[in-house]
């Protein structure tokens, strides 16, 4: 009998339930990897920060400016930005915005 359990939940608009705003919910986490879902609403910021990985962040909603050495990039929904390992890096949400990190 298989006993695993399913696990779902919409982060946009879809039919399954909505896990609405959330400041740093860990979907899914195995052998030291983690995919995180961050919503930012409009003028938050997140100040300069590293990750000791390598780190993909995806756009989901919104529009954001993340700094990255030296360099800002704006992200809109559906861009994606790669942030290498121990580089210093932070974000500024122009408009609420929903991320999904992979790192």
């Amino acid at each position: 009998m298989n006993t695993t359990q399913i696990q779902s939940g919409s982060l946009l608009a879809g039919q399954h339930n909505s896990i609405g705003e959330q400041k740093g919910l860990v979907l899914f986490s195995r052998h030291g990897q983690k995919v995180l879902y961050k919503t930012f609403r409009t003028g938050e910021t997140m100040p300069t920060h590293h990750s000791a990985d390598e780190v993909l962040v995806t756009a989901l909603a919104g529009q954001l400016e993340l700094e990255l050495g030296g360099t800002t990039t704006l992200l809109e929904a559906g861009d994606y930005l790669i942030i290498p390992a121990g580089a210093p890096h932070a974000l500024r949400c122009l408009q609420a915005a929903k991320l999904l990190i992979f790192r």
